[in-house]
């Protein structure tokens, strides 16, 4: 149901809900937008952390079958905000002092504003073809391990004159109408965050809508809760605490929808390869009927029409007629092991028939409705039926012209007529060659009704009747 929508509604609903929660907490004194966690405030990070990684992981990986620079940013991006979740927010709170926690505040702060601003340029920049993708990602990457670990560096030595957003013991400031108390850097950082995460939610939720992408229909929404958790980060105190805020409940769910995008995209990877096994198969079993079977019929056919000339002609002339139908029966396999398609039932007919009788040097004629569509088992046994009622026109009747017929209203309608020799179906039986029973039994299989008119020098007609 999520995939039916577009992107821009799962972005509008994102951003409501959390545009709501953020009204509620403003708006009713017994909500409060900070509780006192320090484990809380760490398992958050680590999860975000982790699934940051695992999203950047599969878009990097994304990258190396595309090769395009958007896809080569949107990972970095994500990268970035891992690493600022996990190695700079988690890791300082479980293994160093609150002591800790400026350096911690900044070195985040700065991995987020860096992933915020390369996912919102992933999001608008026009898809380009890298002409060498390794060398670009290699220099890509080391290129933004560089700057943050300078900043980190930076941050390291500068660590006692940088502002703090609230000390860790502060006490939880009273619900109500927001009022930052944080220090203003810190403050116009997550502002500015707030408003590059909203870029990327607008570039995501266009690309989404214009390229069906299901990735984005994931991020678009994401990014418009990491834009409204941000902006809590600037009108309430600031995530740097012991506290657990409403924004980082919104960060979460933001993180949550990324997960999200990541599981659609290693099904999406899962059924890919699944085709891809399937039809590599489905060649190799074509080619194995083609080198064996029907090499096989069609030497067997050459021969029997060699031996037709003989005193013995006359069985000769069934292991001809039987050669031929397994050949046909052959290819048919071959064609549709190599080439799977779901065409629709008249498209398939007409080929059929289009293919039979340009062997035989007939014309055909097609009075059909188009765009029938059946299961893919009713189409094939109505196929065999007309390539069935086709050759037996052409092998015994010797028919100049075949009309086939296909409707499609108050059930299913097929019709073969030709203007062959015809024949007495009271005195035909299985050994004709003319293959009624199997016809008939086809049509059961269905359940359907089958009926057959011929005269002698009248023609033939086969009908189906399926309900």
């Amino acid at each position: 149901m999520l995939m039916r929508l577009r992107a821009r509604y799962l972005t509008l609903a994102a951003a409501d809900l959390a545009g709501g929660l953020t009204a509620a907490v403003m708006a009713l004194s017994f909500l409060h937008f900070a509780y006192r966690s320090g484990p809380l405030h760490a398992t958050i990070e680590t999860a975000c952390g982790m699934i940051g990684l695992l999203a950047a992981f599969l878009v990097f990986g994304r990258f190396r079958r595309t090769g395009q620079l958007d896809d080569l940013a949107l990972a970095i991006g994500l990268g970035f905000l891992a690493c600022a979740s996990l190695v700079f927010s988690a890791m300082p709170w479980s293994l160093l002092s609150t002591d800790s926690m400026r350096f911690s505040a900044w070195t985040s702060l700065v991995g987020t504003l860096l992933g915020a601003a390369t996912l919102a340029l992933s999001s608008v920049m026009p898809r380009r073809q890298l002409w060498n993708p390794a060398r670009a990602a290699g220099i890509a990457l080391l290129v933004s391990a560089v700057v943050y670990a300078v900043c980190a560096i930076l941050a390291g030595v500068f660590e006692a004159r940088l502002p703090l957003g609230i000390a860790p013991t502060t006490k939880l400031p009273p619900a109500g109408i927001p009022h930052p108390i944080g220090a203003h850097p810190l403050l116009v950082a997550q502002l500015a965050c707030a408003i590059l995460f909203a870029v990327a939610a607008f570039g995501f939720t266009r690309r989404a809508d214009s390229t069906g992408d299901v990735l984005f229909k994931w991020f678009a929404p994401s990014a418009a809760l990491a834009a409204i958790a941000r902006l809590n980060y600037t009108l309430f105190p600031s995530l740097y605490t012991e506290w657990v805020y409403v924004g980082d409940a919104l960060r979460f769910g933001a993180y949550l929808l990324l997960l999200g995008g990541a599981i659609s995209e290693i099904a999406r990877y899962q059924r890919s390869m699944a085709e891809v096994a399937a039809l590599d198969e489905r060649r190799r079993i074509a080619r194995e009927l083609h080198d064996g079977v029907a090499q096989e019929l069609a030497f067997v056919a050459t021969q029997a029409r060699l031996f037709m000339a003989s005193p013995k002609a006359v069985e000769v002339k069934y292991l001809a007629a039987a050669a031929e139908r397994a050949l046909d029966e052959s290819r048919r396999a071959i064609a549709l092991l190599a080439h799977p398609t779901e065409q629709t039932l008249d498209a398939a007919i007409v080929e059929t028939v289009e293919e039979l009788t340009s062997r035989a040097g007939s014309s055909p004629r097609f009075l059909v409705e188009s765009g029938v569509t059946v299961p893919a088992h009713t189409r094939e046994t109505l196929l065999r039926i007309v390539r069935e009622a086709v050759t037996n026109a052409h092998r015994h009747g010797h028919a100049s012209l075949i009309t086939v017929e296909l409707s499609n209203s108050s059930g299913l309608h097929l019709r073969v007529a030709d203007d062959g020799q015809g024949f007495d179906p009271a005195e035909a039986d299985d050994t004709s060659g003319y293959g009624l029973s199997t016809m008939r039994a086809r049509v059961r299989s269905l359940g359907g009704e089958f009926g057959i008119e011929s005269r002698p020098a009248g023609g033939t007609t086969v009908q189906v009747d399926l309900p």
